[in-house]
């Protein structure tokens, strides 16, 4: 009976959740898992940390086939710690979240990407072509919440300022997924739009060739 019970509570905190989260185009990129996860996120928290860990989790495979994806983010994101200044990156499940602050990448309420976000994008961008057996996930966010849409609206113009120019180094567009974050009235507050996050998953491709290695 308890087991019945939450799983009814599971479905209305995700249909409650779902209007915390903008998609837009969940068809750019083979990223079946991630709309799935971004529901996930929500369920789990109210941050964008919490939304890309449920992307992440939603991406996920499991077995021996989510053995190999972890070994071959490890390399990935070990890499990333090697290469990038001014990012967090932290290996989460069977992908990697890669962090920063707004401040690297933009002016309070801007959405042009400074040089210093253009210097750690390039050398993102750089590591991300030399594993391109994964998507990733653009999570947008806001450092101004005067109102919700206004919010959103930031959020979206920043989360393609930064996928258009990891496109114009030569990061194939169809990688991308993009998602804008904007708390329930509540959670508003200052505190949210210090980071922006992006989370790094096995592409189908990797995850054919994780298969056949199992």
């Amino acid at each position: 009976m308890k087991r019945s019970i939450s799983g009814v509570t599971v479905c209305i905190l995700i249909l409650s959740s779902v209007s915390c989260i903008t998609v837009s185009n969940p068809e750019e990129g083979a990223l079946a898992g991630a709309v799935g996860g971004a529901i996930i996120g929500a369920l789990v928290g109210d941050s964008p940390g919490d939304t890309l860990l449920g992307a992440i989790i939603g991406a996920a495979v499991g077995g021996l086939a989510g053995a190999y994806i972890q070994s071959y983010m490890d390399r990935q994101a070990a890499e990333m710690r090697d290469d990038i200044r001014g990012a967090e990156i932290d290996r989460v499940g069977e992908g990697i979240r890669v962090w920063f602050d707004v401040g690297i990448l933009f002016d309070a309420g801007g959405f042009e990407l400074l040089v210093s976000g253009q210097r750690a994008l390039l050398s993102l961008g750089v590591v991300l072509n030399r594993y391109p057996d994964t998507d990733i996930i653009i999570m947008g966010n806001a450092d101004d919440w005067a109102s919700r849409d206004r919010a959103l609206a930031l959020s979206e113009r920043r989360s393609r300022a930064i996928g258009d120019y990891l496109a114009l180094h030569n990061v194939k567009p169809g990688r991308f997924a993009y998602r804008s974050f904007s708390p329930r009235g509540e959670a508003l507050g200052y505190h949210y739009g210090r980071r922006m996050g992006l989370a790094v998953v096995a592409s189908d491709a990797l995850k054919r060739t994780a298969r056949e290695h199992r």
